[in-house]
């Protein structure tokens, strides 16, 4: 006969993966359970800076990234000097020979190779860092405009103060809210009709000029208005029954 696992919390955050025994609320017991605390090494400052560096030049690979798929250069290169360091785990239940550090160890790995964005945080290097440093890099390889006026500078910043954020500000929150690719509020409350879809892909503005310096970035730009198209499509294919596309049709 197997022995039941123990259900456990799993909390990983920057330095340390912590594990706690699931207590029954309903259990009048007083007596604290098992505890695990699990180090793991940072990054350096250089290691830091080169993994920014890397998916600044590289767009698809940032992408691949937010969808969960770690770069094998990262695995190979940053994964073997930052993984937990189970000689110096501590779990607070006493016991000789303890299978809780075990058991950790091994739901935390999964956890990890499921979400490598979640294992950049751990090591040091969380996704809102790594986005704004990317968006801060992006943004500097932008040509400058050219030198004008005080009177002109002081209209410009009166005009974006009327209109709002600027594209690339808007952009840079998004991404910091996970909500790049989500549709504005207003989306579900406009009204449209589509009987057919359209032939070829999209036609795409050429985004080279603006981003000289970013390796591929038309590549990414297609890339991500062909994913946006096809899931408006989808979304519409389901959102309307044959009923009424037989009358869209009359």
């Amino acid at each position: 006969m197997t022995k039941k696992k123990e259900a456990f919390e799993l909390s990983i955050v920057p330095g340390w993966i912590h594990a706690e025994e699931a207590r029954d609320h309903t259990s009048s017991g007083t007596e604290a359970g098992w505890r695990v605390d699990l180090p793991c090494p940072q990054l350096a400052p250089e290691e830091r800076a080169e993994i920014i560096e890397h998916f600044t030049d590289d767009p698809l690979e940032l992408n691949a990234l937010l969808k969960n798929h770690l770069p094998a250069w990262l695995d190979e290169r940053i994964s073997p000097k930052h993984s937990p360091e189970a000689a110096k785990a501590e779990c607070r239940c006493g016991e000789t020979g303890c299978k809780h550090v075990p058991a950790v160890i091994q739901a935390a790995e999964q956890k990890l190779q499921e979400e490598p964005l979640l294992w950049l945080t751990l090591i040091g290097l969380s996704r809102e860092e790594l986005l704004d440093a990317v968006f801060r890099g992006w943004a500097e390889t932008m040509p400058e405009a050219a030198e004008s006026s005080d009177d002109e500078a002081l209209g410009r910043l009166e005009e974006k103060g009327k209109t709002g954020p600027s594209a690339g500000e808007w952009l840079a929150e998004a991404a910091e809210q996970g909500k790049l690719h989500e549709p504005g509020a207003g989306y579900r409350d406009i009204a449209f009709h589509l009987n057919a879809k359209p032939e070829g892909e999209p036609r795409i503005d050429n985004w080279t000029p603006l981003l000289p310096n970013i390796k591929a970035v038309q590549q990414v730009v297609a890339q991500l208005t062909s994913e946006t198209a096809a899931k408006a499509w989808e979304d519409l294919s389901g959102k309307q029954d044959p009923q009424s596309r037989r009358k869209e049709r009359r």
